[in-house]
């Protein structure tokens, strides 16, 4: 570091002439620049520039010495723009894990966009129900249901994240209309998994009163025997609007369903208001740029999308 400290500064001094517009240049002062070159002339064992009180003059042996630096240096120059330019313009491979509603909604039909605005990034998307923390599997930037307790992430709230009790009309007409919580145990329930999971997920509902007091809202968490049980959303919307049971839903998968008819909202009171979506990456403050140009064009299409928090009223049985 110190031979190239004085190779930058003697080629500097050569090209400029003068310890003094050398030390302006590479923002040091004019001593530093004079006792760095004098370093390297030490190292070196020859004298490569001759002084005087009035000029500088290159010796032939600091002329040879300036001809051969000048390649390396340009090359090093070079390679530091280049990375430079990579970490500022959005390209290169990133990593994306994506909960599966959430991408088959949104995301995926934007990619055409995104990646026609970004054509130098070339992504690679896993969908996914789990939480697992990101850096295990090295990805770059996700979106997950909950902030992760992973200090090396940053948390940014996408919107709510409603999870709906759901059933189809043939389904209610045969079984009955639960009433309450207590009520679904009574009823055919359709499940979710996650792979490599032991249990099943519960379903995630809110309740008034308790320990919280009469007013308050808190978490509870229903484990019920499963007659259906799956590891994919979307199959699992698919089964409970084909009649075989009821099933909690995230709120953007149910909604076209409930629109056309084919699924109900049962007991809304217990619809649990403060799941949040969030968009997950690295805390770095030098952050690349296709890893900010992903998380931007989220939070530009994505946050406060209406469909998480439309009204969904018109649709209780």
């Amino acid at each position: 570091m110190q031979s190239l400290r004085g190779i930058l500064n003697f080629t500097r001094t050569a090209e400029l002439g003068s310890f003094a517009k050398a030390a302006k240049d590479l923002g040091i002062s004019a001593v530093a620049v004079s006792q760095n070159i004098s370093r390297l002339e030490a190292a070196l064992g020859v004298r490569l520039l001759a002084r005087s009180t009035r000029a500088l003059q290159l010796t032939p042996e600091g002329q040879a010495f300036l001809e051969q630096c000048r390649l390396p240096l340009a090359q090093l120059d070079a390679a530091c723009k280049e990375v430079a330019s990579d970490a500022r313009s959005a390209s290169g491979k990133l990593r994306a894990t994506v909960i599966s509603p959430v991408a088959y909604l949104y995301l995926i039909p934007l990619l055409p966009k995104f990646l026609q605005r970004y054509p130098g990034i070339t992504l690679e998307l896993e969908l996914s129900e789990d939480s697992s923390p990101l850096i295990n599997k090295r990805f770059d930037v996700g979106i997950r249901v909950g902030a992760l307790n992973d200090a090396a992430f940053v948390a940014r709230p996408l919107g709510p994240l409603r999870l709906l009790l759901c059933a189809s009309p043939a389904y209610l007409a045969q079984a009955g209309l639960p009433q309450s919580l207590e009520d679904l145990e009574k009823h055919q329930t359709l499940l979710m998994q996650i792979t490599g999971r032991e249990q099943t997920t519960p379903f995630i509902v809110q309740t008034r009163g308790g320990d919280a007091g009469a007013g308050a809202r808190s978490m509870r968490f229903l484990q019920l025997p499963g007659h259906f049980i799956c590891n994919d959303f979307r199959s699992l919307a698919q089964a409970c609007s084909g009649g075989l049971g009821i099933a909690q839903l995230p709120q953007p998968l149910a909604l076209p369903m409930l629109r056309n008819g084919q699924l109900k909202v049962l007991l809304p009171d217990s619809v649990a208001e403060n799941i949040q979506l969030f968009i997950h990456y690295p805390t770095r403050k030098q952050l690349p740029a296709r890893v900010r140009a992903f998380v931007d064009f989220v939070i530009e299409h994505f946050a406060g999308h209406p469909d998480l928090t439309a009204d969904i009223s018109a649709f209780v049985a």
